[in-house]
């Protein structure tokens, strides 16, 4: 696991393998994209991210991840699992430990947090031809929020680039975790 932490903007948390955040879809937010070249990494890569913003009395924090699957042909296929239970329904859900907060978070991926992903992994950088899927999520009832899961988002997609490319995640990270 890296920590990258940026003065003033937030701190990530990158980790490659499994993660205690894995949750049964009940749908899935399907998309796709043109992709970039050829990646050098030709082996799946599964990788998770948890975000936390300070600034103010505030704490927004969010975790996703997934899997990228190299594939053949010129598209990126993505798959956003969304969670059987809304936002507000989530008390009884199974939480998972956060490595940046005092809090666990819930498991699971509301559709309130699924969209903005998915509209996120439809812009920036792009992935080579292959599969990412999003099956790794957890939030905070209180301080998650669209805007935390859609920068926790764009953190993942740039580390997901930068690795298959053969680049330095930690500074793929703090370049996004710089805008915030």
């Amino acid at each position: 696991m890296s920590v990258v932490d940026v003065e003033r903007h937030g701190i990530v948390a990158i980790s490659e393998g499994d993660h205690e955040a894995a949750y049964q879809a009940a749908e899935w937010l399907k998309s796709s994209r043109s992709a970039s070249a050829i990646s050098r990494s030709m082996t799946p890569i599964r990788l998770h991210v948890e975000a936390l913003r300070r600034f103010g009395g505030l704490t927004p924090r969010a975790v996703i991840g997934g899997q990228f699957v190299p594939g053949s042909g010129d598209r990126t296929q993505i798959s956003v699992g969304v969670a059987g239970f809304g936002l507000f329904d989530a008390e009884d859900e199974p939480t998972c430990p956060s490595r940046l907060w005092n809090q666990p978070f819930t498991i699971g991926l509301p559709s309130e947090f699924a969209r903005p992903v998915v509209r996120v992994l439809g812009e920036g950088p792009r992935l080579p031809p292959g599969m990412l899927t999003i099956d790794r999520a957890g939030f905070d009832l209180m301080n998650s929020s669209e805007m935390i899961f859609a920068q926790t988002a764009s953190v993942l997609q740039a580390v997901l680039v930068a690795r298959v490319g053969g680049e330095d995640a930690d500074e793929a990270a703090r370049a996004v975790v710089r805008t915030w």
